[in-house]
């Protein structure tokens, strides 16, 4: 991902976290983008007016259950008109990326941004919950078809 689509990538970011600075978020970048590893990267989906519509930070790594997946975070898209064309596009992105790279699966942080999720107290989330803690997202995952 260029230099110039992180910086347009900061109103989208603003959505999870709207106190961002410009630096910080290139910071938060720097290592993902720094070539070290070639598993590790962003994806950008730009409009056809070269407008940035959404974005997925990625990371294949291993994972108890599933050997080796694609983590993903952030995953941010902008919903136009209800058809959530950007989402779709970055999630077939995805599914190649975790291919190319050997995964089993694909897991997907799917941020709080109106501190709502769909998930009910009971149990154990009660404990954490009494303890302090709020859930502010949810790991999504989606198994990939066994490679050849």
């Amino acid at each position: 991902m260029r230099q110039d689509l992180i910086d347009m990538a900061l109103p989208l970011v603003h959505g999870l976290r709207g106190d961002l600075t410009l630096a910080e978020w290139r910071a938060f970048c720097r290592p993902i983008l720094s070539g070290a590893r070639d598993d590790v990267g962003m994806e950008c989906v730009l409009d056809e007016k070269g407008y940035l519509m959404g974005l997925a930070g990625y990371d294949a790594r291993p994972d108890l259950r599933h050997g080796r997946v694609l983590q993903v975070d952030p995953f941010i898209a902008a919903d136009l008109y209800g058809r959530n064309l950007a989402a779709q596009m970055l999630l077939a992105r995805l599914d190649r990326l975790a291919a190319r790279h050997g995964c089993a699966a694909v897991h997907v942080a799917y941020e709080a941004v109106d501190d709502t999720l769909p998930i009910k107290a009971g149990h154990t989330f009660e404990k954490f919950f009494e303890s302090g803690y709020r859930a502010d997202s949810v790991r999504l995952c989606r198994n990939l078809p066994p490679m050849d």
